[in-house]
């Protein structure tokens, strides 16, 4: 049968006998042929399932097309059902995860919530016999490349060049002659530990996935022989030669030939922006599309905003356009258009909103949400020193926005009070995504590895090894703007000039107690502080929770610091003191 291209096939136990009554066919001739059968072989009940998924463009861009294979353990009292539930839902929850997700995070959480719910089935025991336990192996067809998943000892074999590569690894251990035991499976524990890799795709690369009804009892020869000579009945001809060759067990295969590789898939939305030309500078009572001119906003060298007036909707908004200055700077075209892009796919109070255009764009601009108030910069140089109960109600209203990013695997990349506004009704919103990097935004958009740090004094300090931002990055920023709206000043000496900082290790770096600058700060705070601004990102805060928590309530672990000796705080004036009894007990010997 020939399904629709959006269709999800799971064959199940649909088998009484040796006989393949369970044959399904997903096709596509396009850049993906895919083909799958499933038997019950010689046992009564079929507990395997499989599946295959290649859905329509816009789909296809964002998650890739699927396919998997399940293999209910034998021994297990749910084994089949185990199978079915663990298809069904992978292929449910994994298109229902945000695309600025990686595929390599959404899997792994899609997979810890099927193991969660497959142990709790068993009740929560390790007791094979009792469990819902079984294998699961998947490729994601994505872009140019290939995402493998893997736990038990179902397999992923690729044929390239003729030759049979098995990419899996077994998760059995040999007992005895023609004894295994299953080492891992899905809901076998707990805890989950899968495999997983990422292998680039080349023109005429045939995969197969395949349960142990198959794989063990065929050898590679023939298997590259049979894949060799790929088309739709290939799984029925492996299932057929496995038989023949005394197979036992439950039979599921799926092939896939990859017919053409092109440029890697990117967002089509983000496609066509890279064609577009430039904004002109722009005045007020000039016209940009459906949008009239107000006023301009802020201008610098990397981009201009204005104030403009919605003629449809008659909604202010602000239009963020590029800078000329980088018209032929294609990694700053990238992340412009990366920055309309996680916009758009953020949904939260503390964020500027982006719009989409209602029409298509004659330029490359940006449509944000106006907000009126003042800049977070502004505000401190109004309320210098506030109190600490503002301070933590401030951070509350930032971190509560940084964890909505963290929701979607995204880090800021540039926090600072010139990136905050405060509303008149005194909420924070953040307003620049410009330094939104993340291994999803990469995938999607295929931003490079390079990330520019932000203003120097928020940036952390990994950024100037050329390390990848992470949301450990995002709390060092956090800490630093913390520290300032509490004394005014910065944790570290501040850096000046416009020349690109240079730093040769962390100790390089020397942290400024907040207490030295106000006396009404407890100990406990200020090493919370120190905490957050770590400069080695390992000994930073792994959590904005346990950040907020400690700058609250006291951390037990904070201990108070002893009474530095006179010559450490003071040496001028402990040897002028040395000097005084010197002469004083000089004068008391001779009077």
């Amino acid at each position: 049968m020939s399904p629709d291209n959006d269709t999800i096939i799971t064959a199940g136990p649909l088998c009484d006998g040796p006989a393949i009554t369970a044959n399904v066919q997903h096709n596509s001739e396009g850049a993906l042929q895919l083909f799958s059968a499933s038997c019950a072989g010689l046992r009564q009940h079929n507990d395997d399932a499989c599946a295959v998924r290649l859905p329509a463009s816009a789909e296809l861009q964002r998650h890739g097309s699927l396919a998997a294979v399940a293999d209910g353990v034998a021994n297990a009292e749910a084994g089949g059902e185990a199978a079915r539930a663990a298809i069904n839902g992978f292929f449910s929850d994994y298109y229902s995860t945000p695309e600025t997700w990686s595929t390599k995070h959404a899997v792994a959480r899609v997979l810890h919530s099927l193991n969660s719910w497959l142990f709790r089935q068993s009740g929560g025991s390790s007791e094979i016999r009792r469990g819902w336990l079984t294998t699961f192996s998947a490729v994601i067809f994505k872009g140019t490349s290939a995402h493998l998943v893997h736990i038990g000892d179902s397999r992923i074999y690729r044929v390239r060049h003729g030759k049979l590569e098995c990419l899996s690894r077994d998760h059995s251990h040999t007992l005895g002659p023609g004894r295994t035991f299953l080492s891992r499976a899905l809901g076998m524990d707990a805890h989950i530990d899968v495999d997983y890799r990422c292998e680039e795709l080349q023109l005429d690369d045939i995969f197969l996935i395949s349960s142990d009804g198959i794989h063990d009892f065929l050898s590679e020869m023939v298997l590259t022989e049979l894949l060799l000579d790929f088309c739709s009945s290939t799984p029925r001809q492996l299932i057929d030669t496995a038989l023949q060759a005394g197979s036992t067990d439950n039979l599921s295969g799926i092939v896939c030939r990859v017919n053409s590789v092109g440029l890697p898939q990117c967002d089509e939305l983000a496609m066509r922006n890279r064609e577009l030309p430039f904004a002109p500078d722009l005045r007020p009572g000039q016209q940009l599309d459906r949008f009239l001119i107000l006023q301009e906003l802020h201008a610098s060298s990397r981009s201009h905003l204005y104030l403009a007036r919605d003629q449809e909707t008659d909604a202010l908004r602000v239009i963020k356009t590029p800078s000329v200055n980088f018209c032929d700077d294609p990694l700053y075209i990238t992340r412009f258009i990366a920055e309309e892009w996680t916009g758009r796919r953020v949904s939260h109070p503390g964020i500027i909103k982006a719009f989409a255009p209602a029409t298509e764009r004659r330029c490359l601009y940006h449509i944000l949400e106006y907000i009126e108030g003042q800049t977070l910069r502004q505000w401190m140089q109004l309320n210098p020193q506030p109190k600490i109960h503002q301070v933590r109600d401030l951070l509350g209203q930032l971190v509560s926005a940084l964890r909505s990013l963290q929701r979607l695997e995204i880090v800021h990349g540039d926090l600072k009070p010139e990136n905050i506004m405060m509303r008149n009704d005194g909420r924070l919103v953040i307003i620049d995504l410009g330094g939104a990097d993340g291994p999803g935004l990469r995938e999607q958009l295929h931003l490079s590895g390079e990330c520019p740090p932000g203003s120097k004094n928020y940036a952390a300090p990994e950024f100037f090894f050329g390390d990848s931002a992470s949301h450990r990055s995002d709390i060092f920023s956090l800490g630093v703007i913390t520290y300032e709206l509490l004394t005014g000043k910065y944790p570290y000496p501040e850096r000046l000039g416009n020349h690109h900082y240079r730093l040769k290790s962390y100790n390089q770096m020397r942290f400024t107690n907040a207490s030295s600058y106000r006396n009404d700060i407890p100990h406990w705070i200020d090493a919370a502080l120190q905490k957050a601004c770590a400069t080695d990102p390992m000994k930073r805060y792994n959590a904005l929770s346990e950040f907020v928590q400690d700058l609250q309530i006291p951390n037990s672990q904070f201990k108070a610091p002893q009474k530095r000796p006179l010559l450490e705080r003071n040496p001028l004036l402990c040897w002028q003191l040395l000097a005084l009894l010197l002469l004083l007990s000089h004068l008391l010997y001779f009077f």
